[in-house]
């Protein structure tokens, strides 16, 4: 996630006043004889699936008028245990949340309406069950599956019919006149480790989302005045539309997608349509918005997917979705789509390039690459930040420095929180507040990767993370297993550099400089 915070900093000799930035980041039946129009192009999207991947297939109907999406789930996977969770994201949105301190303000802001999602019924291989909430306020929902059976060939099928009222507020799930975005939103399987089910909270500070690679199906039904971009391929879905009732069925496949995210968007929106490679770009922006600054922006995403793709291996993608959202928190990543602050499309900001840059990173670094995003927050970001600062580089020289001169010094100022007992490599709720997390998670982890760039060259560390991408892509990586690809590199134990950097032990900084050393000579 890219976020703004509230301080602005002057960068001189160039005369640009930039923002201190925070780096976050039912279904009905189409009656007989309705269809008047059908185009079925056979949909696709990704490489192979990873064996024993989850099949989301969701059966909805949305009214953008009243926020609210109406449908029903079917979840097929090989269980894991003789129980699963689901995490329900939009209920910590309910009007029984306390969500009152000075973090969730700076996500939400002041004017809210509550919003949440309700399961009216759970089937378990073809059996009705219990439905049974966990959680204060209901985030969870905790299915058994031993009694029902384990389905067929190890497998087991969940059903639930669900409603969702969306809540307005400046987060990742909201809406405002003209489009209603959907981040987070659908019920979506817990992860389980050998240690046990990660059970989560959604916290304010951070993206603290964990998830496994699946498969998604998709069948939307939708007024005619209303567009769609979702997490899939809409360029090759089946689209059909219906009279007199004048609403429009997409079907639509995600497959491979660490999560599945959807923007409705009104009439007012129009899209920008460029290639790169076998994937299809689209900048989606309104009437009424300066064509240079959609141009720029459509130029950057298109520009930073080829980057990326050069420097980190393939995008495996066929479609990627840059869409104008409000929100809080200038950009937000989800598979094979973003959702971009409304003002980096209404005036000329500079740092406009860099928040598609990093949103577009996040494509590998969380979206191919997962990570427990709770727990190792930094190893999405930092990596993200990093490739942000590299794609910077190679486009703009003066934009590169002016961003690396504010993560430099926001890496210097980050050095002051170790007296605190903070560090880079810690979870999400050990963070105070967004600037530490900020400065950290984002600045110093990214600032940790430039400076060996700087002292190993760019090919070397970019050689690392196309192999750290290809051991991973499709998986769950950890923190400790891209350490083991630094000092295989090394041909030396990064610890002391690992410690210095991204747990804040100072007294190891001549150790990290030896360790550097040592491996430029490797």
């Amino acid at each position: 996630m890219w976020r703004k915070s509230g301080a602005r900093a002057v960068l001189l000799g160039v005369g640009i006043l930039l923002a201190g930035i925070m780096w976050l980041r039912p279904w009905s039946e189409v009656q007989s004889g309705a269809v008047t129009n059908e185009s079925v192009i056979p949909t696709e999207q990704g490489q192979a699936a990873p064996k024993d991947a989850a099949t989301y297939t969701a059966d909805m109907q949305i009214d953008p008028k009243a926020h609210r999406v109406t449908g029903t789930l079917t979840v097929r996977f090989v269980p894991k245990d003789d129980h699963v969770y689901f995490h329900l994201y939009p209920n910590t949105f309910q009007k029984a949340a306390d969500l009152s301190t000075d973090s969730w303000e700076r996500v939400l802001g002041k004017q809210r309406e509550p919003g949440g999602i309700q399961i009216t019924s759970v089937r378990v291989n073809g059996e009705d069950v219990p439905v049974r909430y966990q959680g204060p306020t209901q985030t969870l929902l905790h299915v058994p599956i031993a009694s029902s059976g384990m389905g067929t060939a190890d497998h087991s099928e969940i059903e639930m019919r669900f409603q969702l009222q969306v809540p307005y507020n400046k987060g990742r799930l909201s809406y405002n006149d003209n489009a209603m975005w959907l981040g987070n939103w659908l019920p979506i399987l817990a992860v389980k480790e050998p240690g046990g089910w990660r059970l989560d909270p959604y916290s304010a500070i951070g993206d603290p989302f964990y998830s496994e690679t699946a498969n998604y199906h998709l069948r939307v039904q939708l007024a005619d005045e209303y567009q769609l971009a979702t997490s899939g391929v809409e360029s090759v879905a089946v689209v059909t539309q219906t009279r007199p009732q004048r609403q429009t069925l997409y079907e639509i496949d995600a497959l491979n997608v660490r999560d599945l995210a959807m923007v409705v968007m009104d009439d007012t929106y129009h899209k920008v349509t460029a290639t790169v490679e076998d994937t299809v770009v689209h900048i989606w922006s309104q009437e009424g918005d300066d064509t240079r600054i959609v141009s720029r922006l459509h130029e950057a995403a298109e520009g930073a997917l080829r980057y990326f793709s050069e420097q980190f291996g393939p995008y495996p993608y066929k479609e990627y979705d840059v869409v104008k959202t409000g929100g809080f928190f200038g950009g937000m990543e989800y598979p094979g789509i973003v959702f971009i602050q409304e003002e980096f499309f209404e005036r000329a900001d500079p740092i406009g390039d860099a928040v598609i840059a990093h949103e577009t990173a996040h494509q590998w670094f969380y979206g191919l690459v997962g990570n427990d995003e709770v727990r190792e927050a930094w190893l999405d970001e930092s990596l993200s930040d990093y490739a942000t600062l590299a794609y910077l580089t190679d486009v703009s020289r003066n934009s590169a420095n002016l961003y690396i001169k504010m993560r430099q010094s926001q890496s210097r100022e980050a050095e002051a929180y170790a007296a605190k007992g903070l560090a880079v490599w810690q979870s999400v709720e050990q963070f105070p507040d967004w600037d530490s997390y900020v400065r950290l998670v984002y600045a110093r982890g990214g600032a940790m990767l430039w400076h060996l760039s700087q002292e190993w060259g760019q090919e070397r560390v970019h050689r690392i993370l196309r192999q750290f991408v290809s051991q991973h892509q499709y998986g769950q990586a950890k923190g400790q297993q891209l350490v083991e690809l630094l000092s295989k590199e090394a041909g030396a134990d990064a610890t002391p550099f690992i410690d210095y950097w991204l747990h804040l032990k100072l007294d190891q900084q001549e150790h990290a400089k030896a360790w550097v050393e040592k491996g430029k000579h490797e």
